[in-house]
């Protein structure tokens, strides 16, 4: 089977499931009006469909047959936007229907899978983060939305997370988006001591910090960085770029390294139930440690 053959085949499979999402493939110039809309460079098959959830794209390359998706539409996306979501040989030689139908049925799932999801988070309704501006005025002060906010926008691997929690709970539970998603990412960057990418984080933590609610520096100081587990050798990297924290995060590293009640309740949070309060000094009251 020819390759120009095998990938119209998968274009009439994945037809149905791509209308139903509302997508429609991309023709390019270059193509006559009864031919597939297959566009060929280098050796590189590739089929292009586009909506306003996104856009995704069918390459074949190498004998490997790819499905990318991205975010944005077809006409708005360069190569980087795209994430591999799917990958399978493809040598066209000893393809038969049984290997197109199961390659076709792979990508419709997958297909459904990532933008069914997106559709959906695209409803979720995001709380609004503090202003800088509103909190260096005193008016009010940085909450954990906000920081959960900042740091996506630091780690964007969390971006679905957070808008799950979100959608969950019907409002942001930090003990769970942190220590079930954030923190990994937090705790790589401590670890690798890369000084952009710690200037970049502190940078955030102090600010927000300096600025927030006792429940943030709460959040701060013993959800996030007390993480750390009193390893000495990631709160070394951590001191050239802590501010105020930097005795609490000390103290909470020491204190959670002796306590297996407190690593057990920072590991297993109970529900969190919000509270107005004002700002406060002590930095314990969330975890009750």
């Amino acid at each position: 089977m020819e390759i120009i053959q095998a990938l119209s085949q998968i274009i009439k499979n994945i037809t149905s499931t791509a209308d139903n999402l509302g997508f429609s493939v991309v023709v390019p110039d270059s193509i006559g009006r009864d031919e597939a809309p297959i566009s060929v460079s280098n050796g590189k098959y590739s089929v292009v469909y586009t909506s306003g959830r996104g856009s995704f794209k069918i390459e074949v390359s190498d004998s490997k047959i790819y499905l990318k998706c991205s975010s944005a539409a077809a006409a708005d996306s360069v190569e980087e936007d795209y994430t591999q979501q799917s990958a399978s040989l493809f040598e066209s030689d000893m393809l038969d229907n049984k290997d197109i139908g199961y390659i076709s049925n792979e990508f419709c799932d997958t297909i459904e899978k990532v933008f069914s999801k997106a559709q959906k988070n695209k409803s979720v309704k995001l709380p609004t983060p503090v202003s800088k501006t509103a909190a260096k005025n005193g008016s009010v002060y940085f909450d954990t939305v906000t920081l959960a906010s900042r740091l996506v926008q630091i780690y964007p691997q969390c971006k679905d997370a957070y808008r799950e929690n979100i959608e969950k709970y019907g409002e942001f539970l930090p003990e769970d988006f942190f220590v079930n998603h954030c923190n990994k990412y937090v705790l790589d960057t401590i670890r690798t001591n890369e000084p952009h990418a710690m200037k970049k984080l502190f940078n955030c933590l102090n600010e927000i910090y300096n600025d927030g609610t006792n429940e943030v520096q709460s959040v701060i100081v013993v959800t996030i960085l007390g993480s750390m587990m009193n390893d000495e050798k990631m709160l070394a990297n951590c001191v050239d770029y802590m501010e105020d924290m930097t005795l609490s995060v000390i103290e909470t590293n020491k204190y959670l390294k002796k306590s297996k009640r407190a690593q057990n309740r920072l590991a297993n949070p109970p529900k969190y139930k919000p509270k107005k309060e004002k700002k406060k000094n002590p930095f314990f009251s969330q975890t009750g440690i």
